[in-house]
């Protein structure tokens, strides 16, 4: 199984849950965690991350090692087709126009995964701290493309209990 980290799961501890300068031991364990093989993100998650220049990007600087961020252009192909499914859905305006901004990282997630899961017919989960609204129109839900394409999709305390993980 591989599992690939949306950036709530990093950013929402940081800012809420587990500051860095609160929880060392948290983000500790995170930065053991983010070395193992079966985890990873993309690119555009790391962009999303690095873009506020704060605590978290200087600990994903010092932390985080190039690997873990994988590229996120070898899945454009599903990217498309994921954007025109969104297309197709009773999304609003807004809620479309934001889920195909090329800064956010959500589609390009979800078409890595979409990739990775048909071309190398690789095990993934996606790791992520959104939960399915299907009814909502306002917001392309991550989960709930997942449910469509048929791509796994966990929350963080899920995956810690998959990967085995105490804290």
């Amino acid at each position: 199984m591989l599992y690939l980290i949306d950036t709530n799961i990093l950013i929402t501890p940081h800012r809420k849950s587990n500051p860095i300068d609160i929880h060392p031991t948290y983000w500790n364990k995170m930065s053991e965690i983010l070395e193992r093989k079966d985890v990873i993100s993309i690119d555009k998650v790391k962009n999303e991350i690095y873009r506020h220049k704060d605590v978290l990007f200087e600990w994903c600087e010092a932390n985080v090692k190039d690997n873990f961020w994988q590229k996120s252009d070898i899945a454009i192909s599903e990217y498309s087709e994921i954007q025109n499914w969104a297309q197709t859905q009773n999304y609003n305006q807004r809620a479309l126009s934001e889920f195909a901004d090329s800064e956010n990282a959500d589609p390009f997630i979800l078409a890595y995964a979409l990739n990775k899961l048909r071309e190398d017919k690789i095990k993934i989960s996606i790791v992520t701290l959104e939960v399915s609204d299907p009814n909502i129109i306002r917001a392309v839900k991550l989960p709930d493309v997942c449910l469509n394409f048929g791509i796994r999709y966990i929350d963080n305390n899920d995956f810690f209990r998959e990967i085995n993980a105490i804290f």
